[in-house]
């Protein structure tokens, strides 16, 4: 029985595990916005915070740096974290 608990358990928590997670999204010191899993800490030399938004999803983090980083630095210079070279 309490097998079955802990498999229940296990289980319940790796399907919940992506669904806690958190994205930020962030310029690089070459100016390029990139969407992290990784909270920036005011330490990071090169890598400044964009916004105070923190993002449930990495979708709704791609839909701010269409938002607030094409405004200001030109599409050019936007980045996916995710197919980085």
């Amino acid at each position: 029985m309490t097998s079955r608990i802990l498999l229940i358990v296990v289980l319940l928590f790796a399907f919940a595990d992506p669904a806690l997670a958190n994205w930020w999204i962030v310029r690089a010191s070459d100016k390029t916005c990139l969407v992290v899993d990784i909270e920036p800490r005011g330490n990071d030399n090169g890598v400044t915070k964009v916004g105070n938004d923190v993002y449930e999803t990495s979708e709704e983090a791609e839909a701010g740096v269409k938002r607030l980083c094409r405004e200001s630095k030109g599409e050019d210079q936007i980045r996916d974290s995710g197919n980085a070279e």
